[in-house]
């Protein structure tokens, strides 16, 4: 622990400062690229979770990231290259995503997914480091999950929080899948599950017939090319019956009485205005609930906020653990 307020907020102004110089043309690693000192988390039920652990010398705090549905861990790519060498970071695939197991279908909950973040801080994170938790879509939903089950852990261990692109419940409400369209979506979800072993028993076909669906659902009006195939890559890589399954436990997802948890904490909120999946309607629900939390709508961007705009959303990360951490 051996930062001082200074040079900890030092590092992050060059962190934030470094990663938007890669992005103006001169890329640190090829997308995916990334990796750190494999780790595998066994919860509860017998899910085995794929964990990447980066740890520099000495860490100041831990960042855990928690991806959305149907990626995997390597969707932080750029905010993993922002904060490297400022703390340890920890990314890990959720059960069923990447190369994490799969487990029950009985597991394909949100506050499964709470109990399986808890059980990676306490694999990943040594005692008593603070600890910074990033939250994307569903990973922001897992969040909300661990803040229900365990709201002790807030205030305590973590000390900040970041829910971007997501939704405390009632995803039919707000533009986000009105009822006409999750009632299709449902329906069409379900007869693919009845044909899961089909479908992805031919990949090749899969991605390609999914890449429209990505570029229009999860991206703003001008996405970079590689970023949408990078994107549908993690997707089609998902099972589908994993993909039905946590749609069903997003749509059962209700958690706003657990953002009481959060108020004990910083607390940034971000979305975009194209956001389609998680409209900015959400994210003022989610901000509205937790007494002085941060709301920044990212104006052009859709689903995949922190791939499409990283620069806005590494310099929100960089204040962030400014005011938890460096000020704290």
């Amino acid at each position: 622990m051996g930062f001082s307020r200074a040079a900890l907020g030092a590092g992050l102004l060059v962190g934030a400062a470094i990663g938007i110089a890669r992005r103006r043309g001169r890329p640190y690693e090829p997308l995916g690229g990334h990796q750190g000192r494999a780790l595998t988390v066994e919860t509860e039920d017998g899910v085995r979770l794929a964990v990447d652990v980066e740890e520099p010398p000495d860490p100041a705090y831990a960042v855990v990231f928690a991806h959305g549905w149907v990626l995997n861990r390597h969707s932080w790519h750029y905010q993993r290259e922002a904060l490297s060498g400022q703390a340890i970071l920890v990314t890990y695939d959720q059960r069923g995503h990447g190369a994490s197991t799969t487990g029950p279908g009985a597991g394909h909950t949100i506050e499964r997914l709470g109990e399986d973040l808890r059980a990676v801080i306490e694999a990943a994170v040594p005692p008593g480091l603070p600890i910074v938790l990033v939250g994307h879509s569903m990973g922001g939903m897992t969040i909300m999950g661990l803040a229900a089950s365990h709201p002790e852990l807030f205030g305590d261990r973590i000390r900040a929080v970041a829910l971007l692109s997501t939704s405390a419940g009632r995803l039919g409400e707000g533009g986000a899948l009105p009822g006409p369209v999750r009632r299709m979506t449902s329906l069409v979800l379900d007869r693919m599950r009845a044909r899961a072993a089909l479908i992805d028993g031919r990949p090749l076909l899969k991605e390609r017939a999914n890449l429209p669906v990505t570029r229009y659902a999860a991206f703003g009006p001008r996405p970079r090319p590689d970023h949408v195939r990078f994107v549908n890559r993690m997707i089609a890589a998902t099972p589908t019956e994993v993909m039905v399954g946590f749609f069903h436990g997003m749509m059962a997802h209700d958690k706003l009485a657990a953002l009481t948890a959060l108020g004990r904490v910083e607390t940034l909120v971000m979305v975009g205005t194209h956001d389609r999946l998680t409209t900015p309607v959400h994210a003022r629900r989610i901000a509205g609930a937790i007494p002085g939390a941060r709301l920044v709508v990212v104006p052009g961007v859709g689903h995949m906020l922190g791939m499409e705009n990283p620069e806005v959303v590494n310099r929100e990360l960089a204040g962030l653990v400014e005011r938890a951490v460096v000020l704290a």
